[in-house]
């Protein structure tokens, strides 16, 4: 295929909105896409409304709104004419990757270049729509939603993360599959197994007890990552199993107020850890000495914790809704979220039987082998080639 790439723009998401993978994935695109050798900026939304009153909620949030609906298209507008005024536009028309489709709302500048957008989940959109009753959205969220669905479906392409993803934003527009496709994520970082000397070192400074047995849950307090359900879970197996000196480590944001509160009703303060602002090293040596990652989550758009815990040797018990029985297979231990009974069978089979934890890791080895960085990269280059050439002819 004749190389006609020129400069390739990356949009990203809003700091201050928090939104951590997503950040992630956007500078790990960049990095990664400027080692092939090519022209390649990330620009995103700054904070300028956003530094005089901080914050996700309220004024902070409506600050927010300022800084990415109003001076961010400005911002944007000029960088395209600049791109647009350049000598070798005609030749090598540069391309426009919009990596997480909360940003859709952008596509409306991008009608004479070619451009691309991710499309991570649409638990959003589809929240918006009545159709994740625990997650009710109010009026403004609505409105919110719709624009961003309709500046994705006005996109020239869409890539989505999952095959669910993509089976999600065809019923919601069928007119979506012919200008859409699947692309696996690849790993951000390169997890492996720690050695466990050096795991234990690391679980020490963090403030655990020496040779924890834990159980391991990864993720932020969102509706559907169901860390109740967690806590329940743990609670039932170390009522009925009190001999295995269980414990469980919740890897993320700060625990809610309702999730405290159990922990405090069944006595389980002991036993409950929860760790914050982890890097990628202290996550992988929670990974590489949980005795499993317990992850019954209501939806995933990917689910990137399970993939990690089995690059680090950790064998996974998971919800099968969203994308999960995609990414997982039949390489864990799976059951519906809220088949609280199934995921404590699953658990007690690890616990008591080395065999099972054994074979579990095993499948997780090969498992990850599907999710490839340099595959996932090459998969973009080919749509950026393919819509670059159809601007040409």
């Amino acid at each position: 295929m004749e190389n006609r790439l020129g400069k390739i723009m990356l949009v990203g998401n809003y700091e201050p909105d928090g939104q951590y993978s997503m950040q992630l994935f956007s500078t790990h695109l960049h990095k990664e896409l400027l080692s092939t050798g090519l022209d390649v900026d990330l620009i995103r939304p700054k904070p300028h409304f956003g530094k005089l009153i901080p914050g996700t909620s309220g004024l902070g949030k409506l600050m927010g709104y300022f800084d990415k609906f109003i001076v961010f298209p400005r911002v944007l507008n000029r960088s395209l004419d600049l791109l647009r005024n350049d000598e070798k536009f005609k030749k090598q028309p540069p391309l426009i990757h919009i990596c997480d489709h909360s940003n859709s709302i952008y596509v409306k500048y991008l009608s004479a270049f070619p451009h691309l957008v991710t499309c991570h989940d649409l638990m959003a959109v589809r929240s918006s729509r009545g159709d994740f009753p625990q997650n009710p959205t109010r009026f403004s969220g609505r409105i919110l939603q719709r624009i961003i669905f309709k500046g994705l479906r006005a996109s020239e392409f869409i890539v989505c993360d999952s095959d669910n993803s993509r089976q999600d934003l065809i019923a919601l527009d069928s007119k979506c599959e012919s200008r859409s496709t699947t692309i696996h994520a690849g790993f951000n970082y390169v997890y492996t197994r720690m050695d466990q000397h050096d795991a234990q070192h690391r679980l020490k400074k963090m403030g655990l007890p020496e040779n924890i047995k834990f159980v391991l849950h990864v993720g932020n307090d969102s509706w559907y990552k169901n860390r109740l359900g967690v806590l329940r879970i743990f609670h039932k197996v170390l009522r009925d199993s009190p001999d295995y000196e269980l414990n469980c480590v919740f890897a993320g944001k700060p625990l809610s107020t309702e999730q405290k509160s159990y922990i405090q009703k069944h006595s389980l303060e002991s036993h409950v850890f929860n760790l914050q602002n982890l890097t990628h090293e202290e996550l992988q040596a929670l990974y590489s000495t949980a005795i499993f990652l317990v992850y019954p989550s209501y939806y995933e758009g990917f689910g990137w914790p399970p993939l990690e815990a089995q690059a680090c040797g950790c064998p996974v018990v998971a919800s099968q809704r969203g994308s999960l029985k995609e990414v997982l297979d039949s390489s864990a231990l799976t059951a519906e979220p809220s088949d609280e009974t199934a995921f404590i069978t699953h658990i007690k089979n690890i616990l008591s039987s080395d065999i099972l934890g054994s074979e579990l890791r095993k499948q997780g080895y090969e498992n990850i082998k599907r999710f490839s960085t340099d595959k996932m990269i090459k998969s973009y280059i080919d749509i950026y080639h393919q819509l670059v050439n159809k601007h040409c002819n």
